[in-house]
Parts: C-alpha cells; structure tokens; sequence
C-alpha cells in the first residue's frame, strides 16, 4: 500500500443500524467510529445526532452532539472531539477530511 493511501482518511466500514447509520473511518492508524441518526423522541435536542467513538482503556471515549442538520451536528462533535484531544490523549482526527469523506459517500 502507497504511503499516500495509508496515511489518507477513508471510511473503512459503512452499515445501517437500528435507529441510523454507522462509520468506521480509519487515519494515520487510528479509528474514529461515527453514528448518525436522526430524532426519536420529541425531547431530544435536535434533528439529527452525530455520535463520534474512539477506542480507549479502559473505556471508549464518545462524544454525542445533536443539531438542525446532519453537518451542523458533525461541526459541534468535532469542535468538541478537538478541545478534548489532548485532555484525554485522544488521537487527532482531520474534521476536513471526515467531512469530505462522508460527504463522498452521501451521508451528510
């Protein structure tokens, strides 16, 4: 595999879950394990929910953010998946990048 191919962010997994869509995105080694899915209950705080999941020990790291959009939702978890980084020595993610990949395979 090309270096350039290797350290590019791609999706490396994409399903339908209950209730939404999962992705598995894979940069520089690591994994970002997004859920999109929209509102359920009149008292969620939003139209969509964007939940960002990264692995750690001894337990995962997730973020869950809610917004109008699909990608407004997207923006607050990666805003906050940014300012938490290096608090909790989480693994860097290009928001760009995550962006543009799930904007390549239509799910925002």
């Amino acid at each position: 595999m090309s270096e350039e191919k290797a350290d590019k962010l791609r999706i490396t997994d994409q399903f339908r879950s209950k209730n939404g869509f999962v992705y598995d995105l894979r940069w520089e080694g690591q994994r970002l394990t997004l859920f999109i899915a929209p509102r359920e209950h009149p008292s969620d705080a939003g139209d969509w929910k964007v939940e960002a999941r990264v692995r750690q020990d001894p337990e995962p790291f997730i973020i869950t953010h809610w917004g109008p959009t699909k990608l407004d939702a997207l923006y607050e978890g990666g805003r906050d998946r940014a300012l938490q980084t290096l608090e909790h020595h989480l693994p860097r993610f290009d928001w760009t990048a995550v962006e543009t990949a799930l904007r390549d395979v239509r799910a925002i």
